[in-house]
């Protein structure tokens, strides 16, 4: 090749150069602003679903704490029901203390029967009572 011919090829060859990387260039933009709006859906669908998370979340904490004001509201009403329980027993006790009734035996054929009675109603429960041998008089 001489000298006249790589003046003329030369310029030939960059500008084949040029126009291919335009071509290049044009596709990946194209390609691009393709993946760029797939992603933009993907994103304001994700956002939409996040938002909904957000919501159920902020319903489920609301449920959450609801609950455990009702639980505390009720642990203090237990609380304040076994105090006055206590205050009762204690004012039972102290108003039985001198009575003559707290002082008496009960028989033990009567403990044994309440005893029986008690026995035979927890076995017995949602079922019809057991006939007694006895005859009531």
């Amino acid at each position: 090749m001489n000298l006249s011919a790589l003046k003329v090829i030369i310029p030939f060859a960059f500008l084949v150069i040029i126009i291919e990387c335009l071509a290049k260039l044009g596709y990946d933009n194209r390609q691009l602003k393709t993946d760029n709006q797939y992603l933009q859906k993907e994103s304001r669908e994700l956002t939409n679903k996040n938002n909904g998370l957000a919501n159920t979340l902020q319903n489920l904490t609301e449920a959450v704490t609801s609950m455990n004001n009702l639980v505390d509201k009720e642990a203090k009403r237990r609380a304040a029901a076994e105090m006055k329980s206590q205050r009762l027993n204690e004012e039972v006790k102290d108003a039985l203390k001198g009575h003559a009734c707290t002082n008496d035996l009960i028989p033990a054929d009567a403990v044994i029967r309440l005893l029986n009675a008690s026995d035979s109603s927890r076995r017995g429960k949602g079922k019809k009572p057991a006939a007694s041998s006895k005859s009531s008089d």
